[in-house]
């Protein structure tokens, strides 16, 4: 096929490109540079259990596919199988890489066909397991061309994807061919999938997010964010970027005066924290005549109309003391997750751009989830809050679409194994 011939011809320039980058990029350079050493550790690792144990790879990209991994992960039977964890971020290989949820963990070498080949050929594994969107062509082809049995869970394709674009269906049909089992989450999934695939192949049992989500939820908060909100109706906007400010400013705008304060508190929590991220979204709330702080600067004797926070990693945490959460990129790139807030019983909005997302189309369908078009929709829909019994039944609404998608990672299991 024309595109993989180019792909492999293309393969030293890349690798070039690669190698003269990591001279200015420090986690390309980590990858690099401690890349190979965790992969001889898994190696040794491995040999401990020779012919003891079948070795399970299982691969997460980044944090937010291993937080998919999680409950599946926990539910493989470690005195048969040995798991091989590999990550591609140096992020999160250096948070993760002591986990108990893996036998071993390694970094997952660059896409070329030498390092797939010596990658799979070194750690023997007898199944290849990919989670969501981080398919490695060159090493889904020769995972299966060592007979090593292939397998991606969770898939997630849109009907809207770049891989159904002139030029790329060919070779996505080529890719998605070399699967032997394609898990997915829904049956709308799956139909968009099987443009893509062959039908034998594909199996709908669920998302293992909604189980990382279920488990969460049920953990002990303590101290999130200070306790006076604790006290209040709380708004959150979450996962927000560039295109959310313009919604938020027609939402205020159209909000009576003096809507947020001791009774209703506006709690936002940027998609990304830096200071650079964090001036456009001040500078409109003073614009509008809130009073707001960081969350790293609260100041319990003044406390603000609208808290800011600047820390990473408690998001789908922070639902937990709200009662409406608007969630953000629905005007853009496209929405994050819904599926965080309504474990809470948050009644959830969103905007329009939600094709990516299968969770978000289903809740809209179903009257589980709000979408708006607009900051005066969205000013509406935190007016409510006012209305106990109606945001309570949407919250009870969204829940209930999660409750209802519990033990994906079971089914997932059973079909590995079965």
């Amino acid at each position: 096929m024309f595109i993989l011939l180019l792909y492999i011809i293309l393969s030293p320039i890349i690798l070039g490109l690669i190698l003269f980058s990591s001279i200015f990029n420090q986690k390309i350079r980590k990858h690099l540079w401690d890349g190979r050493k965790s992969i001889q550790s898994a190696k040794s690792k491995i040999e401990l259990s020779a012919g003891i144990k079948e070795i399970i790879l299982f691969h997460a990209a980044s944090a937010g596919e291993y937080e998919q991994l999680k409950p599946i992960l926990k539910e493989v039977d470690r005195s048969k199988y040995f798991i091989l964890l590999t990550f591609f971020s140096p992020t999160i290989f250096e948070k993760e890489k002591q986990t108990k949820l893996a036998d071993a963990v390694c970094y997952h070498p660059f896409d070329f066909p030498w390092s797939a080949v010596f990658f799979f050929i070194k750690l023997k594994p007898q199944k290849y397991i990919i989670t969501r969107h981080d398919i490695w062509p060159f090493h889904v082809y020769f995972s299966r061309f060592l007979g090593i049995q292939t397998i991606l869970i969770n898939a997630n394709i849109y009907s809207n994807s770049t891989r159904f674009s002139f030029g790329l269906k060919l070779f996505n049909r080529w890719l998605f061919h070399q699967f032997d089992l394609i898990l997915t989450g829904s049956e709308n999934l799956k139909k968009t999938i099987l443009s893509l695939a062959p039908e034998s192949t594909v199996k709908i049992t669920g998302d293992s997010r909604f189980d990382q989500v279920i488990q969460r939820s049920r953990k002990t908060k303590v101290d999130l964010i200070p306790s006076i909100f604790e006290n209040s109706q709380n708004i959150i906007l979450g996962s927000t970027v560039d295109s959310d400010l313009p919604i938020l400013a027609q939402t205020l705008d159209a909000l009576e005066e003096n809507f947020f304060g001791d009774d209703v508190r506006l709690i936002i929590v940027p998609h990304e924290v830096e200071d650079t991220d964090l001036l456009p979204l001040e500078n409109l709330l003073s614009e509008k005549g809130l009073s707001h702080q960081r969350l790293s600067k609260f100041d319990d004797m003044n406390p603000p109309q609208v808290l800011i926070v600047n820390k990473v990693g408690i998001l789908a945490d922070l639902y937990a003391y709200a009662k409406i959460a608007y969630i953000g990129a629905g005007f853009s790139t496209g929405v994050h997750s819904v599926i965080e807030p309504a474990v809470y019983k948050c009644a959830v909005v969103y905007g329009p751009c939600i094709d990516i997302l299968d969770e978000a189309v289903e809740m809209t369908q179903i009257g589980a989830g709000v979408m708006i078009h607009n900051g005066v929709e969205l000013a509406e829909i935190f007016g409510k809050i006012k209305n106990p019994i109606e945001i309570e039944e949407l919250g009870n609404r969204a829940y209930q679409f999660v409750i209802e998608k519990e033990y994906a990672s079971t089914r997932i299991i059973n079909e590995i194994f079965e």
